[in-house]
């Protein structure tokens, strides 16, 4: 039986300079990607990505040092089992909290990547799923804060590769906001389904002209208005509009999910894979959400590993929603990582037939990218 024998992050950044996005976070000033390698005693490896949290070279750290060291020797199939022992020792008390959660992710999901290729079976296929086609819709680091008729351009160009559906940042002020949507809606008519992302940047004070601008624009979903620990905001809104109550982006594992859902107040559960405890808790998270009618639209974070893991597990949950494509031109961890990536065909995409993750990654990119301390949102 195999052992894992290796645990092995790295970080990497690109730098942006031209066609640098403003949103309410700030302005994107580089693309980061903490790549995860779960090596075994026979020379396999399995690939996974955990989220930056601004923070790359220390998610790095987190993931070799600190909880890397706890899994030499454990069976790479025992994804239940390491979950459950990395949360008794550094989830739940004494750890780094959402930290380590987020290093969890990036291993979890190359030990699922591990565990279908020692099987030659995809994902999708060891989750009881299927190669599902899945609706995408332009996202991502994309669309943010700009001039109508430039932004009016950037969505034309998805349309014109076929998406139905876009996102676009809000967050910057409610009049402002409701301006870029409204052009939207008028410029493109009601066969494109429009989100909005907020980013956490509106407050009860601003709902007044948040809810006009929704229920005039028919919004497809209103993501993330608040911070996630207002929850009683999510359900004051979502009682005051028709328009879906999306969240979920910035929750780490299933327990932060538990009142949002009894609560009602969010009808699209947008948990991602890298950040929520991976492949093993979004798939929990999922089948909470199917217990309340709530829909599942994943977030996507930044490399081909999250597009990969997220398309495969999409493919065994019953309430998936769309799949969030990150359309931003500069990001090579998603256009150059991996020589057979998944494609978006006319606004859908599947998972590929092959084992794990379906992809295979070349290296020698990593190579070109070292990493670039610091956050890669700046304030304005």
């Amino acid at each position: 039986m195999v052992k894992i024998a290796e645990i092995r992050a790295t970080a990497h950044s690109c730098p942006i300079t031209q066609n640098v996005i403003r949103l309410g976070l700030g302005r994107n000033v580089k693309r980061d990607f903490v790549c995860v390698r779960v090596i075994t005693d026979d020379g396999t490896v399995g690939y996974g990505e955990a989220h930056h949290g601004q923070n790359l070279t220390a998610m790095a750290e987190i993931v070799e040092k600190g909880l890397g060291s706890l899994l030499i020797g454990e069976d790479p199939f025992d994804t239940e089992g390491i979950w459950n022992r990395i949360k008794y020792q550094q989830i739940q008390t004494h750890g780094l909290g959402a930290g380590s959660v987020i290093a969890l992710s990036g291993i979890d999901i190359a030990l699922w990547d591990l565990k279908g290729k020692l099987l030659g079976q995809p994902i999708w296929r060891l989750l009881g799923g299927s190669r599902k086609s899945v609706r995408a819709y332009a996202g991502g680091l994309t669309l943010g804060f700009q001039p109508l008729k430039s932004l009016e351009a950037e969505v034309a160009s998805y349309v014109d590769m076929g998406y139905s559906a876009i996102k676009l940042r809000v967050g910057d002020t409610p009049r402002k906001d409701a301006e870029r949507v409204t052009h939207i809606r008028k410029t493109f008519g009601d066969d494109l389904d429009i989100a909005v992302d907020a980013a956490t940047r509106y407050s009860a004070l601003d709902l007044p002209e948040v809810v006009d601008y929704l229920e005039r624009n028919r919004v497809y979903w209103m993501e993330e208005p608040f911070t996630p620990d207002n929850v009683q905001a999510y359900v004051v809104l979502s009682k005051r509009t028709n328009t879906p109550i999306a969240a979920g982006e910035n929750n780490y594992t299933r327990q932060a999910f538990t009142e949002f859902f009894s609560s009602r107040a969010i009808t699209i559960c947008q948990a991602d894979i890298c950040k929520t405890g991976g492949i093993t808790e979004l798939k929990k998270i999922a089948d909470m959400a199917a217990a309340w009618h709530i829909a599942v639209a994943p977030h996507t974070s930044h490399s081909i590993i999250a597009t990969a893991a997220t398309v495969n597990l999409m493919g065994a949950i019953p309430n998936a929603l769309i799949y969030e494509a990150d359309e931003a031109p500069i990001n090579p961890f998603r256009t150059d990582l991996s020589p057979n990536a998944p494609k978006i065909v006319d606004g859908f995409i599947q998972p590929n037939d092959a084992p794990g993750l379906g992809i295979d990654i070349d290296e020698t990119v990593l190579e070109k990218y070292p990493p670039v301390p610091g956050p890669c949102y700046i304030p304005g």
